[in-house]
């Protein structure tokens, strides 16, 4: 599992809108309250500055889910949101030139 690991939310995000529903893992976290914020990250879109964008935008339009494992809690996100957000999240990094 990517415990440990730097997680590319961009690339797992867009894995969740290349396949609505299904659930795609995000990675493994020491502790349950760690893969509780990164629940609430992706749920919420949360940035933590103004200058960094969330690549689960926009907000609700992706589920989280984690489960416990031997080291921790596996984290996994499914895309639940609609075509029209799939089209605003890509006009929106257009804008400030970013990658879907």
């Amino acid at each position: 599992m990517m415990r440990n690991a730097r997680v590319d939310h961009f690339a797992v995000a867009a894995a969740c809108r290349a396949n609505p529903g299904e659930w795609q893992p995000v990675g493994e976290y020491n502790s349950t309250q760690s893969a509780y914020g990164a629940m609430g990250h992706i749920s919420r879109a949360v940035v933590t500055t103004t200058s960094q964008q969330s690549a689960y935008t926009p907000a609700g339009s992706f589920e989280a889910r984690q489960e416990l494992t031997e080291f921790g809690a596996r984290v996994e996100a499914r895309f639940v949101g609609t075509a029209d957000d799939a089209a605003w999240t890509d006009a929106v990094l257009a804008l400030v030139g970013g990658a879907a």
